[in-house]
């Protein structure tokens, strides 16, 4: 499967100390230079945890620099987006992405509209509880201290319905678990 991420999931999940679901979810991921350079060049001057962890599976492989090649002109959808966001979906484009790691509502909204297939922070949470490798209560937990860090600025909204989400699919489980006993 080939996954493009941006930074923010992997900030995000570098933060709250789980970038290794990336692999277990996904194997490798491609990063265009932009986001290199914000999440680890920045990250790494400001002396960030998430950053040194990327940086690590960088140089074990895990996640693969791309440079990329921006159009000219810009298309229309590229104007409410950032070089990141921007990098992030043409190397999408280029490599035919499976799925584009993307938190930011308008990158969202640009990639979708090219075609691509989109997946946030909360929503790869999701997957991996799905394919266990998270339990409920990690889940919950992982929720909670992303509602409780404002500089990941992921709605609380997202995350309220996405654990009601988990939490029924749980109960829905056990219960059918519990009537072949």
């Amino acid at each position: 499967m080939r996954v493009v991420s941006n930074a923010g999931p992997l900030i995000a999940l570098g933060t709250l100390g789980h970038l290794s679901l990336l692999l277990k979810l996904y194997g490798s991921i491609l990063i265009p230079r932009e986001v290199y350079n914000e999440v680890v060049v920045n990250g790494l001057h400001l002396g960030a945890a998430d950053a040194q962890a990327a940086d690590f599976m960088i140089q074990q492989g895990h996640i693969r620099i791309v440079d990329v090649t921006l159009p000219s002109p810009l298309p229309a959808w590229a104007q409410a987006i950032d070089i990141g966001e921007l990098e992030v979906i043409v190397l999408a484009q280029q490599q035919s992405a499976d799925r584009v790691l993307i938190d930011d509502k308008d990158a969202r909204e640009a990639a979708r509209h090219v075609g691509l297939c989109i997946q946030g922070t909360i929503g790869l949470l999701l997957a991996a509880f799905r394919h266990s490798h998270l339990s409920l209560q990690e889940l919950e937990l992982l929720i909670h201290r992303i509602k409780a860090l404002p500089h990941l600025w992921i709605s609380d909204t997202l995350c309220d319905r996405v654990l009601a989400q988990a939490q029924q699919e749980a109960r829905s489980s056990h219960e059918s678990s519990g009537s072949e006993l």
